[in-house]
């Protein structure tokens, strides 16, 4: 018998489990919720929205957007109320970035503080879905409680 025949097979099932292991990992934490209940300051408020609209620029993916414009400039009254990229952008599938609104029904106003830390810090959605790959979950799980609160 070929030495290749078997190598090959062997290689690409390694690949394969390879694989397999890295997307088992890649998979966020599915600790419970933690406690948490924020305090809203002015002060607060006004950090999270400067971390919102420029340090982690979540406007970017959140926001409603004109892709009509040049640029897709977000839809004047649309912030924060989610965006589904067009498939014109080249992504795979559909790819949907939640509304962060506080409607009850569609956005987060149903959501306790420690659901929404835990989905920026560790990717789970509150229903215990991971959030899709594209939410930079792993850049913020360091970031501090203070910027996380004002979020």
């Amino acid at each position: 018998m070929n030495k290749h025949h078997v190598v090959i097979p062997a290689g690409l099932l390694a690949c394969l489990g390879a694989a397999v292991t890295a997307l088992h990992f890649k998979q966020p934490a599915m600790r419970p919720s933690p406690a948490l209940e924020v305090q809203r300051t002015p002060e607060r408020i006004a950090r999270g929205k400067y971390l919102y609209w420029q340090a982690f620029h979540c406007a970017g993916c959140h926001n409603e957007r004109d892709w009509a414009r040049f640029s897709a400039p977000t839809v004047p009254g649309r912030e924060g109320a989610g965006l589904q990229f067009p498939p014109e952008l080249g992504l795979p599938g559909t790819v949907v970035a939640s509304n962060l609104t506080s409607d009850r029904a569609t956005g987060l106003g149903a959501w306790t503080d420690g659901e929404i830390a835990r989905a920026i810090r560790e990717g789970v959605s509150r229903d215990g879905r991971a959030l899709f790959a594209f939410m930079p979950y792993p850049a913020y799980r360091n970031m501090s409680d203070e910027d996380l609160h004002a979020l």
